[in-house]
């Protein structure tokens, strides 16, 4: 054999050899004890945030609902006892328990804006939250009565501080009105506790007749209590 083939012999390297993809080494049972109280801590410092996040909405829904309470069986229930029912003690006007305050001054007046009324026109200036005026109801009143085109004041409950009972919705029933056509039709299914403006067209009104207000008649009109008629459309008597 030549010097140049053992020259090639030993420039001859070795292959390289093939190394194997070894994954992570396995725990000790020390390492795997102090691995588990890792993850022991960790659940246990969640639970314990929940539970101080439960804690304080169940804190939050308490306290609300002691608020709660307190308004439903304090001061509601105090308002449920004198809403709409009559106080102990009478003055002028009488207002029923939860009225608005302005019931108690007289309202100021004014002509109206138009020519002419066309057509009946109610206005609530208050709105009331008791019962709800029936054909057949007596209603107790206050008014202000004036003409409309020039706001002149003809009649004024308040003048004489006594209100005025009527029965309203009687020609609903077919039956004769005891009041001009505007109040009989225009009082009804308004609540009592109400303010309302009603302007009367003079063929509602009093026709022009002698001896009463002419043309075209505003009303201002505090609705104070009501009295249900019976079956027959009479007054009930407590009672009876």
């Amino acid at each position: 054999m030549s010097d140049d083939d053992a020259s090639d012999e030993d420039v001859v390297e070795d292959e390289p050899k093939k190394s194997k993809n070894k994954g992570p080494a396995p725990l000790s049972r020390a390492e795997k004890r102090a691995a588990a109280r890792v993850a022991a801590a960790k659940a246990a410092r969640r639970r314990r945030v929940g539970q101080a996040i439960a804690g304080v909405v169940v804190l939050l829904v308490a306290v609300g609902g002691a608020f709660a309470g307190v308004w439903y069986f304090g001061d509601r229930a105090e308002q449920q006892k004198t809403e709409c029912k009559k106080p102990d003690q009478s003055s002028y006007p009488p207002l029923l328990g939860g009225f608005d305050k302005r019931l108690a001054e007289e309202p100021k007046t004014e002509a109206g804006k138009e020519q002419s009324v066309g057509v009946r026109t109610v206005k609530v200036e208050i709105q009331g939250k008791c019962k709800t005026v029936k054909p057949g109801d007596t209603v107790v009143v206050n008014y202000v009565g004036l003409t409309y085109k020039d706001g002149k004041v003809f009649d004024s409950s308040w003048q004489h501080k006594q209100t005025f009972p009527v029965q309203v919705g009687m020609l609903e029933q077919g039956q004769q009105a005891q009041v001009i056509e505007g109040w009989d039709r225009g009082l009804v299914g308004l609540k009592v506790g109400s303010r309302v403006i009603l302007d009367i067209p003079v063929k509602e009104a009093y026709n022009n007749a002698d001896g009463y207000p002419q043309g075209d008649l505003r009303f201002y009109v505090d609705i104070l209590d009501i009295q249900a008629a019976d079956s027959t459309g009479g007054l009930q008597i407590p009672g009876n």
